[in-house]
């Protein structure tokens, strides 16, 4: 799953994918947690960025607090529940971040590490969208996709956020429901990194720097867990 995550530098967003564009500039953001609003792009909108809040609730949903369980969206039942598979067909995204968090360790006592793609660099998760028009102001949001972990996740979560490749971003954002299902795999655990953070981040209004923050010396891509 993915309950935390980070986008430390969004100016960055525009070397690495400049097909995005973006008309407001936003804050450095470095623990993301549930219910806050992340920066996306649809498959609409001729490729700008938006704001989404993060937990999906549907456009049927007869009380917001729903997308509170929505945050992630298993990529192997998108088809099947009813809260994605509408949105699977017509309303796809991608979520950016720079790095995400996991756990380890006992209750009380809890380690997290944070997970980066190419230094740090920043990359793309699969979304979904929906639009809620239950109250006089509409609320967009979303959940990330995600999926089997990889080798280097694994040894803290059975599961990851679905992160995309260029060509997966393509077909997840333009493609057949079917050709999207495709784009999405572990991502290759050679260009990630992983390493300890501090534990004040489990909090979920530590928003600060040391919250991405290395606290033991960074290790190179999986040497980590090997």
């Amino acid at each position: 799953m993915c309950a935390r995550f980070s986008l430390s530098d969004p100016g960055r967003l525009a070397e690495r994918y400049p097909g995005f564009r973006s008309r407001t500039a936003y804050p450095r953001r470095f623990n993301i947690a549930p219910t806050q609003n992340v920066l996306a792009a649809r498959d609409r909108d001729g490729g700008e960025i938006v704001a989404l809040r993060w937990g999906l609730v549907p456009a049927w949903a007869e009380d917001p607090a729903i997308g509170q369980r929505l945050i992630n969206a298993r990529v192997e039942t998108l088809a099947e529940k009813p809260a994605f598979r509408e949105a699977l067909a017509s309303r796809r995204c991608v979520i950016f971040a720079d790095g995400f968090f996991e756990w380890t360790g006992a209750k009380g006592r809890r380690q997290p590490y944070r997970f980066t793609v190419d230094g740090g660099a920043p990359f793309a998760f699969a979304g979904l969208y929906d639009r809620w028009d239950g109250s006089e102001e509409p609320l967009e949001s979303c959940t990330i996709v995600t999926c089997e972990a990889n080798r280097l996740v694994a040894p803290l979560h059975d599961r990851m956020p679905a992160i995309l490749n260029g060509a997966g971003i393509d077909a997840w954002l333009h493609g057949s429901a079917g050709d999207a299902l495709g784009a999405i795999a572990p991502f290759d655990a050679r260009h990630m990194q992983s390493y300890p953070v501090t534990p004040q981040m489990n909090h979920h209004a530590f928003e600060d720097p040391r919250a991405i923050a290395p606290i033991a010396p960074i290790p190179t891509s999986l040497s980590l867990f090997e």
